[in-house]
């Protein structure tokens, strides 16, 4: 049996000390990963989420970012996307004089901006939040088991 050996990091996002803010796991290459092994990866770091990092086919995009959470994957979330962005110009995937670059994810490109005048921070443009089917009201207080005013 032959097995496979990934690098991961665990970075720490929202905060300027280390062992506070919001963790995450972060592998670097996860070139060779099957979608049930990230899932599965996912479950056994039992972190919020754990971001797995390719090659993007999407044209303008620098990397293509899976975010898995112990439980399902993910369209998109903020934290994971400032924890990847971090991490690809940590290690110089994204050269460090880089403005801005754009992240493949699962809802769509994905628009970062770096702004290094104070202290380095991380900017991402959120997709456009797109609602779901409306309930009427009295479905809502039937289902909520609520009494109507």
């Amino acid at each position: 049996m032959s097995t496979q050996s990934y690098r991961y990091r665990v970075v720490d996002v929202f905060t300027e000390s280390p062992l506070e803010g919001n963790p995450l796991a972060v592998f670097p290459d996860a070139q060779g990963l099957g979608e049930h092994t990230m899932q599965r990866i996912a479950k056994e770091l039992n972190l919020s989420e754990t971001v797995f990092i390719l090659p993007s086919s999407r044209e303008g995009c620098v990397a293509r970012v899976r975010i898995f959470t112990p439980a399902l994957e993910m369209l998109f979330a903020g934290h994971p996307t400032v924890g990847a962005s971090y991490v690809l110009l940590d290690e110089g995937v994204v050269p460090a004089d880089t403005g801005h670059f754009c992240l493949d994810e699962q809802i769509g490109a994905v628009p970062v901006r770096v702004d290094k005048s104070e202290r380095s921070l991380i900017w991402l443009t959120t997709p456009p939040i797109v609602f779901g089917a409306q309930y009427p009201r009295e479905a809502c207080i039937e289902a909520l088991g609520l009494l109507p005013e």
